[in-house]
C-alpha cells in the first residue's frame, strides 16, 4: 500500500522528535501493510524548506537502510490554505502536479473554492487532506462536492474510518466514501503510540462500504497515479 499523508520526519512539526521515533513509526507503518509512504511534514508560514526535508527523507533512508526497515519514502507536505501558490507548488507529492491541501479543523473556509480554482488554473491538484475532520464539513459533507467538481481530490484518514476520532468523524467519512467524494485513505500517522498508522482498520471498514478492489484503488492505483505524476481521468 501507498501511504499518501504522514508525518514520519522527526523534528520537524508535531510529529515524530526524535530518531527513535521516526523508526517506531516507520515499523508500525510497514507491520500495517504500507511499502511506499510520502513525508507529509506540516508546511506553515514561514514554510518548512524543501531543502530540509529532502535532508530529513535521507536521514531517515540511511538510518532504515542501516536496519533492514523496507520502507520507501517520498517527499511531499502538508500545505496550509493559507500559502502562496508558489509555495505551495515547491511542496508537491513527488515534484508532481498534485499537492496536500490542508483546511483549519475549526471552519470550512470561505475562500476554499478560490484556493481551488486558483491551483486548478495554475495546473495542480489539490488533495483536500482529512475532510472528514473538519468542523464544517462535518455539519455539512456535500460542501466538499462543488471542490471535486472543479478538479480538487480528497483523502479520507484511516483511523477516522476506524472510529478513532469518534463517531461523528467515521460517519462523515462513510459519507463521503459513499457518495464518491473520496478518492485516497491515508494514515495521516504521527506516531506509533500517538495517532499511530491505523490503516488495516480503516480499510476494513471501507471495504464493507465499497468491496476490496475499490479499496484497493484508493490505496494502491490512486496513489500510484500520484507519484507518477499522470493525469486524473476525470480532471
Amino acid at each position: 500500500m501507498i501511504d499518501l499523508h504522514c508525518h514520519i520526519l522527526f523534528g520537524v512539526d508535531d510529529g515524530p522528535q526524535r530518531l527513535e521515533d521516526s523508526l517506531a513509526l516507520a515499523r508500525a507503518l510497514v507491520a500495517d501493510g504500507v511499502t511506499r509512504v510520502v513525508a507529509t511534514p506540516h508546511i506553515l508560514d514561514p514554510p518548512l524548506s524543501a531543502a530540509r526535508i529532502a535532508a530529513g527523507i535521507a536521514h531517515l533512508e540511511h538510518e532504515f537502510s542501516a536496519r533492514d526497515i523496507v520502507l520507501e519514502l517520498i517527499s511531499g507536505g502538508e500545505n496550509h490554505y493559507t500559502l502562496s501558490l508558489e509555495e505551495m507548488r515547491g511542496h508537491s507529492i513527488n515534484g508532481s502536479r498534485y499537492l496536500l491541501l490542508e483546511f483549519p479543523h475549526s471552519h470550512f473556509p470561505a475562500s476554499a473554492g478560490e484556493i481551488v480554482f486558483s491551483l486548478r488554473s495554475a495546473g495542480l491538484i489539490p488533495i483536500i487532506a482529512h475532510p472528514e475532520r473538519n468542523a464544517g464539513l462535518l455539519r455539512h459533507p456535500d460542501l466538499l462536492q462543488p471542490l471535486i467538481d472543479q478538479g480538487a481530490l480528497s483523502q479520507l484518514t484511516a483511523a477516522s474510518l476506524a472510529g478513532d476520532f469518534g463517531s461523528p468523524a467515521r460517519q462523515c467519512a462513510r459519507y463521503l466514501l459513499k457518495r464518491g467524494l473520496a478518492h485516497f485513505i491515508a494514515t495521516d500517522a504521527h506516531g506509533a503510540d500517538w495517532r499511530p498508522p491505523r490503516m488495516r482498520a480503516g480499510l476494513k471498514e471501507a471495504s464493507h462500504l465499497l468491496g476490496k478492489e475499490a479499496v484497493l484503488k484508493l490505496t494502491a492505483e490512486n496513489p500510484q497515479r500520484v507519484l507518477d505524476n499522470r493525469a486524473w481521468p476525470d480532471v
